[in-house]
């Protein structure tokens, strides 16, 4: 069978099961723009080798194992809960389990006026229209499968609006447990960020599944910052050790705007993280940041592309990755300047240590330049940690595993000092440590 063939209309025909319990109640806007993301990917189906940004990352998993929409949430309480947020953080809160928006574990009571954080289904009731004008309108359906996939099954999520000129006082946290039960689970949350002119959020986005059962989380999320305003965006993804995490993320930059991102993946069988930006509006300034840590048979995937559209905007790229085991690691990351898109400044770069002679890392920097005033670079290396450096820490009284820890903890050091949040820092920080000390063994290459 060909890679991800057969797959297509038994996903879709989940879709249209769980449709027939909301007939009557979705307005037709909602209805044609489900029945859109089903009809692209019932063409398409899941990507192939034949998709020049999938090539390294193939479903089969999701070929092999019959997922079933999850249409319950599980029992997970306050001491769950505490135990996957960041110690000591003050924000809002907003919990989904299994792809459902669950209030007794929300905390967004007290929202400041002119913020607005809710389950899809709450915002469709208090405000329609501006759903109809922005849900869909910033992905690119035809050419995100996997992004078609979740609009077919567009049923829940997360709507986060801030109005113009509102600071939001503390951050957001959007946490995504999985609890499968004993039969392999999909979920297909959508979210939906709107910051409205000179506005300033920071969003801590985290996925997170404590299991070994398989399972499949296929996340899409559309971001519009406007003119003036800001967001700070920290993505954790730690999903199960046989789940498959793919999340398709789009972002629309207007004039003076402003988006900072870092990623920080660790988690699933298969992890994906694709993020988009458009700036189309001059002077905006787009960050993606982030690590990767694989072990065994992992596979982490990381594409970016950003368009500069507009004039004198910037745009940064720096991914780290370190792989050890079997593991596999891809880094595709592309900027395309656009005729007239001049004083663009843009910057890439991916590294990768390979601490075992079986990992494996692919790399794509992509450069697309129509226009001729511009400063754009791009770089990818990959490697095993120095040897001089390793003796030197040896000779100073540090055992082996505890110098080879202390030279990949330095290596990861410089893409986390992007980090502006204490709280995210010192968490990530310790989530990488205590990778470390899991995975740093006498498998490191010699």
């Amino acid at each position: 069978m060909p890679d991800g063939a057969g797959r297509s209309f038994t996903f879709l025909e989940q879709a249209a099961i769980a449709d027939q319990i909301d007939t009557g109640s979705q307005p037709h806007w909602l209805r044609e723009l489900k029945e859109s993301g089903a009809s692209i990917f019932k063409k398409r189906g899941l990507p192939n080798r034949s998709d020049e940004y999938w090539r390294h990352t193939l479903l089969n998993q999701l070929v092999e194992i019959e997922f079933q929409l999850s249409n319950e949430s599980p029992r997970v309480g306050q001491k769950q809960l505490s135990q996957v947020a960041l110690a000591g953080l003050s924000s809002y809160r907003i919990v989904l389990v299994n792809g459902c928006v669950r209030k007794d574990l929300s905390s967004i009571g007290d929202l400041p006026k002119g913020v607005l954080i809710a389950g899809f289904n709450d915002v469709m009731s208090l405000l329609p229209n501006r759903l109809e004008k922005q849900l869909g309108h910033y992905i690119d359906l035809k050419n995100m499968p996997m992004a078609a996939l979740n609009t077919a099954f567009l049923k829940e999520g997360v709507i986060i609006f801030v109005d113009k000129d509102i600071t939001v006082d503390k951050p957001i946290e959007l946490i995504s447990i999985t609890v499968p039960n004993k039969n392999p689970t999909m979920s297909q949350p959508r979210f939906l960020i709107d910051l409205g002119e000179n506005s300033r959020a920071t969003l801590i986005e985290s996925h997170i599944g404590n299991t070994e059962i398989p399972y499949f989380n296929n996340v899409v999320s559309e971001i519009i910052i406007g003119e003036g305003a800001g967001l700070d965006h920290y993505k954790f993804q730690d999903e199960g050790t046989a789940a498959v995490h793919i999340s398709t993320t789009a972002l629309r930059l207007h004039k003076q705007s402003l988006y900072g991102g870092f990623i920080l993946q660790s988690g699933g069988l298969i992890g994906r993280v694709e993020a988009s930006a458009v700036l189309d509006g001059s002077d905006s300034d787009c960050r993606f940041d982030g690590v990767y840590l694989g072990r065994d048979n992992q596979l982490l995937d990381t594409t970016t592309s950003i368009k500069h559209v507009a004039t004198s905007c910037k745009s940064r790229q720096v991914f780290k990755g370190v792989l050890n085991g079997n593991s596999h690691g891809v880094f595709q990351g592309k900027t395309h300047v656009s005729i007239g898109a001049q004083k663009t400044d843009g910057y890439q770069l991916s590294r990768a240590l390979l601490l075992s002679r079986d990992a494996e890392i692919s790399t794509k920097p992509e450069l697309e330049i129509y226009a001729d005033d511009v400063k754009c670079s791009h770089g990818a290396t990959s490697g095993d940690l120095d040897a001089d450096s390793l003796f030197y820490l040896q000779s100073r009284g540090l055992s082996p595993d505890v110098a080879r820890r202390v030279l990949v903890e330095a290596f990861l050091n410089e893409a986390l000092a992007e980090i502006k949040l204490n709280e995210v820092y010192e968490g990530f920080r310790s989530h990488i440590r205590g990778w470390l000390n899991k995975n740093i063994n006498q498998t490191v290459a010699e």
